[in-house]
């Protein structure tokens, strides 16, 4: 019953990269494989990947999409529907341009097309969970939240303390502990990421426990505190 949430910090960019697992069914998804993809596809071979799904479409969350589905692809595994918000296409198209300019070039490609536009997903299904799909942009205009509102969840790998909370948040690059997304790169907003913090994230109990894409873990609790 309820999930396991596996972390690996991949990428020239320290990103935290996960597995989910939907323990009754074994069903997974790969959340945000923005390098280092052959140590995921081979972690995620216990599970039946069902999905690869994206917080947002920067070169560190999703530089590594298209090599994960060629490996998939290449072993003769069942292909992972892509899912992102389709806002974030701009940045999907950009990644090998950015990759460039920061002198890493060949290590991390444009995103497919989405599968499954996440704009038109209020909740998210894997296997028996649920999570609900929160619209939080700002640190990229598509970018969104899972929020699974049940204790049934164990932390695995790198930043493993669930900090006594009762829900789970995988919350990308909106808030990290003591602070937020940058909002100085091409296409962020600064206003937008305050009311996607203040109006749908602090609006969860102060028991959610947040996983970031970079670093370790907090609570809305604790966050509320710099952002109130």
């Amino acid at each position: 019953m309820g999930l396991s949430i596996f972390t690996y910090i991949v990428s020239d960019f320290q990103q935290n990269a996960r597995i989910v697992v939907d323990n009754d069914t074994q069903k997974a998804m790969i959340i945000d494989p923005g390098a280092d993809v052959e140590l995921l596809f081979n972690a995620s071979q216990h599970f039946s990947v069902d999905f690869i799904v994206l917080t947002h479409c920067h070169i560190d969350h999703a530089g590594g999409v298209k090599a994960l589905l060629e490996l998939f692809k290449k072993n003769k595994k069942t292909i992972p529907k892509l899912a992102y918000h389709n806002k974030d296409t701009v940045l999907a198209q950009s990644i090998e341009m950015v990759a460039t300019m920061y002198g890493l070039s060949g290590n991390y490609k444009n995103v497919p097309k989405c599968d499954i536009d996440l704009e038109n997903h209020d909740t998210f299904i894997l296997g028996n969970s649920e999570f609900k799909c929160l619209f939080t942009p700002g640190h990229a205009p598509g970018h969104i939240c899972l929020y699974y509102d049940k204790p049934t969840f164990k932390l695995h790998n790198e930043f493993s303390q669930t900090l006594n909370c009762n829900q789970l948040l995988i919350g990308g690059d909106t808030l990290f502990f003591g602070g937020q997304g940058r909002t100085d790169l091409p296409y962020c907003n600064h206003n937008d990421l305050i009311k996607s913090i203040r109006n749908t994230l602090l609006s969860l109990p102060n028991s959610t426990l947040v996983c970031s894409g970079h670093g370790q873990n907090t609570t809305i609790g604790n966050e509320r505190n710099f952002h109130s």
